[in-house]
């Protein structure tokens, strides 16, 4: 379990503490000179690194799984991804927005689409759901998976991360979660990448997200995180 004490020894679990690069040795102290003045880290709390936390999860290590998972079911009777996006152009653009259009469809003419490798998990949800092999969870697609007994299907863990990125998006207005609900959330994360793991192999998911568990995070990394998750929550605004 993660903590945070104080100079007592004392916990301080969900208490609104201060952090700065001096109190925690996992904040770098950064040189100021020069920068904006955006740019400066100022002190953060342990909440504000809880979201930060969670939010790098999920655009790394889920995002990476999720990327592997659509790479991996190409629909026939196509070779590759990017063809089957191509042939299922018209279903795909209905499903998403202006800004996620232009990424994917980045060819007025239509002969080519974006790198898979710079697509969020909001929009590998969008093809996985509409354009791969990936079966439908168990409760179909766009509600909770089965958790008893639990839904291990590849559809199941895909719709698992979009709810986990749309609850903790719910938190980017003030980008703070509390240290329980870090590790309620960090457990769960753990258990949908072990799942994807014993689908498709052992491809270092767990062990990349242990190594960002008490990853440092500067005060400039958490305002830009916010601000990623803060657009996930407008783009699921009355979904």
């Amino acid at each position: 379990m993660l903590m945070v004490k104080n100079s007592d020894g004392q916990d301080t679990d969900n208490v609104d503490t201060l952090i700065t690069p001096e109190s925690d040795p996992l904040l770098p102290v950064n040189n100021t000179d020069g920068q904006d003045e955006d740019d400066v880290d100022a002190p953060i709390t342990q909440e504000h690194i809880n979201h930060a936390r969670l939010c790098n999860a999920l655009t790394t290590v889920c995002s990476n799984a999720m990327r592997e998972i659509l790479l991996i079911n190409v629909p026939l009777p196509h070779t590759d991804i990017y063809k089957a996006i191509l042939a299922n152009e018209a279903r795909l653009k209905k499903q998403l927005n202006k800004d996620q259009v232009k990424l994917v469809f980045p060819d007025p003419q239509g002969l080519t689409t974006g790198k898979v490798e710079e697509f969020d998990t909001s929009l590998l949800y969008a093809i996985i759901r509409n354009v791969s092999s990936v079966p439908a969870p168990s409760n179909g697609w766009g509600k909770p998976p089965n958790d008893n007994p639990r839904d291990t299907t590849l559809g199941a863990c895909v719709e698992r991360i979009r709810i986990y990125r749309n609850h903790i998006s719910g938190h980017s207005v003030d980008g703070k979660i509390s240290q329980q609900e870090f590790e309620d959330y960090w457990a769960k994360i753990d258990e949908v990448l072990r799942d994807i793991e014993i689908v498709i192999g052992n491809h270092g998911y767990l062990e990349d997200l242990k190594k960002r568990t008490n990853q440092a995070i500067t005060p400039h990394e958490a305002r830009e995180l916010q601000k990623t998750f803060q657009e996930y929550r407008k783009q699921t605004e009355g979904k």
